[in-house]
């Protein structure tokens, strides 16, 4: 059985018309099936086989469900099939025994090596429960299920400080792969307005389906413990951007706890990832936009308000880093653009005519900093419904 899992996760990863096949056939329910055992190895194989199902990673071209386009999938509808049947239930009750097994072998462990096995079962099992995540409906369940706690204790036990200081090198890097599973987990759960606020904030009302203690503190001491791990600080950019988007409090909880430091040093420290840039771009450009916004319109004390928060970024080298790397991605393009906007950085998006291009007199597209040879014929304006799109990005969900 575990062999068949196996060959089933080889022959679907990256493969859409091998995942669409698989579901068709009855995958679905033989998934459901297998869940219930107790046996670890194929628990975390099924929960493995699961995320490539609900998982789009295939980029050829023609590569959709029946030859069609390669930005066609099927991962969202396989996602909906599984929560038909309840599959959510069973991976936060396996998520919550093995997090407790980790929790009593951290507890026994001075050497904080850990299993091996659980956190690779953990990991398996979050990362299974994240590509799910893709709707409110789903979301909701989830949280009846009690799995606001669970990601609060992943990443609490991921994230000790001395889990790193005296723990292995392979011990260390199984447990920041847990954390990446943990934040990816989390950002997809922030799409809803309420349950990111009590995961930001944490809750005082224990009897609460929402009950949980602040994730915040643990998000920070994972940007500093992990700073080298790019997927772990994409997620946290991801997730503090949410967390701040329409939500003031939120935003004021991520300044007071040195958001801004962090999400600044995960920038700089990936430069040449366009993920990280887009999702750090996003989380100041929420940040700043949603601060400003409470501030009084008139008078000195709101324009000192206004320049502090700005200075709370641009201290740390915002514009530079925006205007000077993030604004090279062709994907941050924008957010870089609304996140200068906001911190009050003289800047503009430069467009190309399109018929130039083809004529081969543009060789590339110039970024923000750069100074552009003065036979083009740029038109500098602001891309039409910015805002609006910015705010949508970051409402969507991550897969």
């Amino acid at each position: 059985m575990l062999h068949l899992l196996q060959l089933a996760i080889i022959a679907t990863k990256n493969c859409e018309s091998a995942k669409v096949g698989y579901v068709q056939g009855g995958g679905v329910k033989v998934i459901s099936a297998y869940l219930k055992l107790s046996n670890n190895a194929i628990i975390e194989a099924t929960c493995n086989l699961l995320a490539s199902l609900s998982r789009y990673d295939d980029f050829r071209e023609n590569a959709g469900p029946m030859g069609a386009a390669a930005n066609t999938s099927s991962a969202h509808d396989h996602a909906l099939e599984f929560h038909r049947l309840n599959v959510e239930e069973r991976l936060v009750e396996v998520a919550r025994g093995v997090l407790g097994e980790l929790d009593d072998a951290n507890a026994t462990d001075s050497e904080n090596n850990g299993n091996a096995s659980a956190d690779r079962l953990a990991v398996a099992v979050l990362t299974a429960l994240r590509v799910l995540a893709v709707n409110d409906d789903i979301i909701q369940t989830m949280v009846a299920l009690g799995v606001l706690p669970v990601v609060t204790k992943a990443l609490e036990l991921s994230c000790k400080e001395n889990t790193v200081s005296i723990a292995s090198e392979q011990s260390t890097h199984r447990k920041s792969r847990l954390t990446s599973a943990s934040l990816g987990l989390l950002r997809n759960l922030c799409g809803n307005d309420e349950i990111k606020t009590n995961l930001c904030l944490g809750s005082s009302d224990q009897t609460s389906a929402f009950a949980t203690p602040s994730s915040l503190p643990y998000l920070i001491l994972a940007m500093q413990l992990y700073p080298s791990v790019a997927t772990l600080q994409e997620h946290a950019c991801g997730t503090l951007a949410a967390m701040a988007l329409r939500k003031p409090a939120n935003a004021h909880a991520i300044i007071d706890q040195g958001g801004p430091r962090y999400i600044l040093t995960a920038m700089k420290r990936h430069d040449m990832n366009p993920s990280v840039q887009r999702q750090g771009a996003l989380a100041v450009r929420n940040l700043v936009s949603r601060l400003l916004r409470e501030c009084p319109e008139d008078g000195e004390k709101g324009k000192e308000e206004r320049t502090a928060i700005r200075d709370s970024f641009l201290e740390l080298g915002a514009e530079d880093i925006l205007r000077n790397v993030t604004g090279r991605h062709q994907g941050s393009i924008d957010e870089a653009y609304a996140a200068l906007r906001d911190l009050g950085c003289k800047v503009s998006l430069i467009k190309f005519n399109g018929d130039e291009q083809q004529q081969g007199q543009v060789q590339r597209t110039l970024m923000f900093g750069e100074k552009h040879n003065s036979n083009f014929r740029p038109v500098y304006d602001d891309s039409e419904g910015l805002e609006k799109g910015v705010d949508e990005a970051i409402s969507q969900f991550s897969i």
